[in-house]
């Protein structure tokens, strides 16, 4: 069996990134495309509380904290994208970094 198969017999075709740092670094790359928010889901699924909303973006955004990695993630609902994010519980997010 070659190393290849071997590998892929032990990582199935699973495009999410391992770490914290992989998985926003890979919202970062999707940050303002429509349906995003469906990957912050993929990511942190199961495990995301909605803690805050503030004005911003086209409407209103949603911060999402995931207690396991310590993030805040700012999501606008109204077109389903991800905007930011930062570590710890964040409250208010600065409005140039969520328009």
């Amino acid at each position: 069996m070659s190393q290849a198969t071997t590998s892929q017999a032990k990582h199935p075709a699973d495009p999410t990134p391992p770490t914290l740092e992989g998985k926003l670094a890979l919202l970062k790359k999707l940050r303002d495309e429509l349906g995003s928010g469906d990957t912050i889901r993929r990511l942190f699924f199961g495990d995301l509380e909605p803690i805050v909303l503030q004005p911003g973006g086209a409407n209103t955004v949603v911060h999402l904290y995931n207690q396991a990695n310590d993030v805040t993630i700012a999501y606008c609902t109204s077109y389903d994208v991800f905007l930011a994010a930062r570590p710890g519980r964040v409250t208010e997010f600065d409005p140039a970094e969520i328009k």
